[in-house]
């Protein structure tokens, strides 16, 4: 069963860190959720748009993903592509449709 935790909001905005909370959570159990980021979610793993909160940075707490097997976070692009430099980790790209084949298999969706 596939955990599918969706951001929509952009980095500064507090459901975001709420969203992180859980996602970071669920992966310290090992369930290994799948991030999701669209819309302005996408800010993120962007470079140069990092927020703090209680002088935590939002990007150094996504980089906490290298220590659990999580999936690699999707980004949701259709207006525009971007490259590997436009993120401050790796991210695979899709399509809105791609993302409804994914979603319609999932277990979970939790969207922030």
């Amino acid at each position: 069963m596939t955990i599918y935790v969706i951001q929509t909001q952009a980095a500064d905005s507090p459901t975001s860190w709420h969203g992180q909370a859980m996602y970071l959570a669920l992966a310290t159990m090992e369930l290994n959720p799948q991030l999701v980021l669209m819309g302005d979610g996408l800010t993120h793993l962007q470079q140069g748009h990092d927020a703090l909160h209680n002088d935590r940075s939002l990007q150094k707490r996504y980089a906490l993903l290298d220590l659990y097997e999580c999936p690699t976070p999707l980004v949701v692009t259709e207006a525009h592509e971007t490259t590997p430099s436009d993120w401050v980790q790796p991210v695979a790209q899709l399509n809105h449709s791609e993302l409804a084949a994914r979603l319609a298999c999932a277990g979970k969706v939790l969207r922030f």
